[in-house]
């Protein structure tokens, strides 16, 4: 699932460029995150009703169907709708994988090396992907890009369907996804580290809409070198992920990794827009930085979350998923009138000062 989405997640900005404007752009993004959003409002009424396997496994056939027609398609009305079900069907992808693994972590004190693995693993598929855009963007035609990772989705789709475990739950009428809501309003640690995961998501959401645009429009890097640049960028998740998520169990807890995360991420991304010339070696090593901040963030907040909920809290991990999309809602409106007036680099100040603001989240009771 990880190399399907590494694939294409920062080449659909530049695709949709080829058939609309930086303002539609950014309100395509929105639209489908905002789609998204309405389906994981839905997902535990559709658990309920058919199990967890069956929704998996429609979701995974959508999105490839989605996949396919964007790599096949040159007519912009195609592109657009089919970007905006690809846009969709993500966070159910994720949301259903975040089940079947709570159903395999039992014990909670392993619960931040358990989700290391996890995360290690998708993310050394996001490390290795941008370097097979480096061959497969070819005088940018992105057919075979899509191509492959609509093919990915096929092996998924047999796997889901044998290995994984259905859940259904029977009982209740109302979407538990209110009743977490109804939970976060009366704030607490859980309402906390849902704002974490809101402000790294928004950091991520900036990142993968502007920076490719930012690199290839601005700089002028080939999407030879731009495959390169990220693949160096990503490789903090796979180095520190693992190792941060066995000290988060045994040895500091969440909060001091999550307040060094967010200073680093944010001082980091400040640095973006202070670089005026397209030298490769500088761009690689402060999008590293970055992603120093973000893996820290990444692995204690999905630590300190899941140590918190069991695999039938269908409507708090729903509800911790809904805020990836309500990221990409949020963010890109957010960009309009900053590009509009200024630019993408300019952009990245906002950024850095935005994300900062992530250390008021941070819960205020740590877990070991």
């Amino acid at each position: 699932m990880a190399i399907h989405f590494a694939l294409i997640t920062y080449v659909d900005s530049s695709l949709l460029k080829k058939f609309v404007e930086d303002n539609t752009l950014s309100i395509l993004y929105a639209a489908g995150s905002l789609l998204g959003v309405f389906s994981l409002f839905l997902t535990p009424f559709l658990f309920r009703k058919y199990g967890s396997i069956p929704v998996f496994l429609s979701f995974i056939a959508l999105g490839a169907l989605a996949i396919f027609g964007m790599g096949s398609f040159n007519t912009a009305i195609l592109i657009v709708i089919l970007f905006l079900i690809h846009i969709a069907v993500g966070p159910m992808l994720y949301f259903c994988l975040d089940i079947s693994m709570e159903q395999e972590t039992k014990i909670e004190g392993t619960t931040g090396s358990k989700r290391g693995i996890l995360l290690t693993f998708s993310n050394l598929a996001w490390v290795i992907s941008p370097l097979a855009l480096s061959f497969l963007m070819i005088q940018n035609s992105f057919s075979k890009v899509y191509f492959l990772s609509g093919i990915i989705l096929i092996p998924l789709f047999f796997l889901v369907g044998i290995f994984f475990k259905n859940t259904k739950k029977a009982t209740g009428t109302d979407s538990d996804i209110f009743l977490a809501i109804r939970s976060l309003q009366k704030g607490g640690d859980k309402a906390r580290i849902t704002g974490v995961q809101f402000m790294l998501n928004f950091f991520y959401a900036w990142m993968i809409i502007y920076m490719p645009l930012l690199l290839s429009k601005e700089m002028g890097f080939g999407w030879d070198k731009i495959g390169m640049i990220f693949t160096i960028m990503l490789l903090p998740f796979v180095i520190l992920e693992l190792p941060v998520g066995f000290l988060a169990d045994k040895k500091f807890g969440e909060r001091e990794i999550l307040i060094a995360g967010f200073i680093i991420m944010s001082l980091a991304t400040f640095i973006i827009p202070i670089i005026s010339a397209p030298a490769f070696w500088i761009w690689a090593a402060v999008l590293f930085a970055t992603r120093i901040g973000a893996s820290l963030i990444e692995i204690s907040s999905e630590s300190y979350f899941f140590k918190h909920v069991k695999a039938d809290d269908t409507g708090a991990i729903s509800l911790f998923r809904i805020v990836r999309p309500l990221s990409y809602v949020i963010a890109p409106l957010l960009a309009l009138p900053i590009i509009y007036f200024f630019s993408y680099s300019t952009s990245f100040y906002f950024l850095a000062f935005f994300t900062l603001l992530g250390l008021f989240f941070i819960p205020k009771v740590d877990t070991k």
